[in-house]
């Protein structure tokens, strides 16, 4: 963003209230259109007529007239700071007003002294600049290209208004998702500018946080190598809200514990993945990073959340949750269960091999099961049943989306078999062991996922020899099998019965 200079501005100037505004030849509305004008554009006022303006467009370098009803002359009074504030704050609160709140606000940055922007109404505005650049490019981003590749009106509009806010120095990234959709982000300038004037209420500096720390604006195609130090900056801004100032209402309070929940829940996945320090060091600063999700997530206040804030609740839910074991002392690389041998090793290309033996087997004797695979295990999730012949153990793929290992004992030998938490595309989840029952035929797992737009938790009594669902519920309390036989350890640490 930058600050308009003193010829952008003039006293005579004008901002288009309208969009789609014809600058004619002639103060006729026959006259031929010398070019189409949208709402939030600055035009120099160099005449009058009884119903027109004669105008100057320095960007398009054409002059013409443009009807009275369409400008807002910024003289006078108009062009008082707080005159323009006000304004601002009314065309704030209406969707598709963003590029004429944009020529508002610059129109405020030009007019206010030092002293003004420096202090609580300059806050005022360039938090206003962000809210309606990020709203922007969110409406530039839901927009759907039509099979034939013709534009509709609306695609035009937000087109000239992206153009329009490029006029004021708000640049835009363009990311390209799944599926080929792209995701249009504000770089966050003004943003960044709230957040270090002293004069910003905890408001506006809980809210820029959150906007410059959005995980839909975090480039997809980043390697892990580059992920890590982003997520970083990303907690380190977070933490410049004050959460405890009692002027922070509980809600701004519990956006900001969530997304802190999501940013350090990835950086426990990072750091626990790094290759490049001591493997004490990674587990370390992994275990610190998880314990700051969980802590930060058990201070949200559930009572306080909005609707419109229950998804975010839920995501956090899911990050959290996903790497709760990583916040544990992590298990040996070899560890007994039951009358078995755990060991955990490195494999070919950056795999990570799980072997089954017997206890007290002969070294060199062969394995019950070896199985490699690309997930972190966490082997301090490792259970084995009563019976002996099933074991599961949580292994994370990657960021936010934990899998759970069965490993079963079947007539042929010991085999496993993944259970996603959904099966879809992978996005956002996991599926954890939550009890065994008695018999060793049957286990319980809790599932919860956002993946292809939808959202699903459910928790299941599983058949351990065709790993079909029996029975699901919504709710654990609604299926007997989890009130008798869920594990106490699974009720006491997981995040899924919040």
């Amino acid at each position: 963003m930058k600050r308009a200079g003193p010829d952008d501005l003039a006293p005579r100037t004008a901002i288009v209230v309208q969009d789609n505004v014809a600058m004619r030849a002639a103060a006729k509305d026959s006259a031929p259109a010398q070019a189409q004008l949208w709402r939030g554009e600055a035009l120099e006022i160099r005449g009058e007529r009884p119903d027109h303006f004669q105008v100057y467009d320095y960007r398009r370098e054409r002059g013409g007239f443009v009807r009275k009803s369409a400008l807002l002359p910024l003289s006078g009074s108009a062009a008082q700071p707080e005159s323009l504030l006000a304004a601002l704050r009314v065309v704030r609160q209406q969707p598709g007003m963003e590029a004429l709140g944009l020529g508002l606000a610059a129109a405020y940055v030009q007019a206010a002294s030092v002293a003004r922007i420096n202090g609580p109404e300059g806050a005022e505005a360039l938090d206003a600049m962000g809210s309606l650049a990020e709203r922007l490019a969110e409406r530039a981003s839901r927009a759907t290209p039509r099979p034939d590749g013709a534009l509709t009106s609306a695609d035009t509009q937000v087109a000239a208004q992206l153009d329009v806010a490029a006029r004021y120095g708000l640049r835009f990234r363009t990311l390209e998702r799944e599926g080929g959709a792209m995701q249009l982000c504000y770089d966050g300038e003004a943003f960044r500018r709230v957040l270090a004037m002293a004069a910003a209420t905890p408001e506006q500096k809980a809210r820029a946080a959150l906007a410059l720390t959005r995980t839909d604006c975090l480039d997809p195609a980043a390697t892990p190598a580059q992920r890590e130090p982003m997520d970083q900056w990303r907690a380190d801004v977070l933490d410049k809200v004050d959460l405890g100032d009692p002027l922070l209402a509980t809600f701004w309070r519990n956006r900001v514990l969530m997304r802190q929940t999501g940013v350090w829940s990835s950086l426990a996945f990072l750091r626990a993945r790094r290759v490049s320090v001591p493997a004490q060091l990674q587990v370390d600063a992994a275990s610190a990073a998880a314990r700051r999700a969980l802590e930060a997530f058990a201070r949200v206040v559930p009572a306080e959340l909005s609707d419109d804030d229950q998804p975010s609740y839920n995501d956090a839910a899911m990050r959290g949750n996903a790497m709760r074991w990583l916040a544990l002392p992590a298990g040996p690389s070899e560890q007994s269960i039951g009358g078995f041998r755990l060991s955990t090793a490195a494999g070919p290309a950056g795999e990570t091999c799980l072997t089954l033996t017997l206890n007290g087997a002969r070294e060199g004797s062969a394995a019950l099961l070896r199985h490699c695979g690309w997930g972190l295990l966490m082997t301090a999730s490792a259970r084995i049943n009563r019976e002996g012949n099933a074991i599961a153990i949580a292994s994370m793929p990657m960021d936010g989306w934990r899998e759970l290992w069965l490993l079963r004992r079947a007539p042929q030998g010991w085999r496993v078999t993944v259970l996603p938490p959904v099966a879809a595309q992978p996005g956002l989840g996991y599926a954890e062991f939550a009890g065994w029952v008695p018999g060793g035929k049957e286990a319980l797992v809790a599932r919860e996922s956002r993946a292809e737009g939808r959202y699903k938790r459910s928790y299941e009594l599983v058949d351990l020899d065709t790993l079909e669902t029996k029975r699901q519920a919504g709710d654990a309390a609604m299926l007997g099998a989890f009130q008798r036989w869920q594990a106490a350890d699974w009720r006491g640490g997981t995040l899924s019965l919040r």
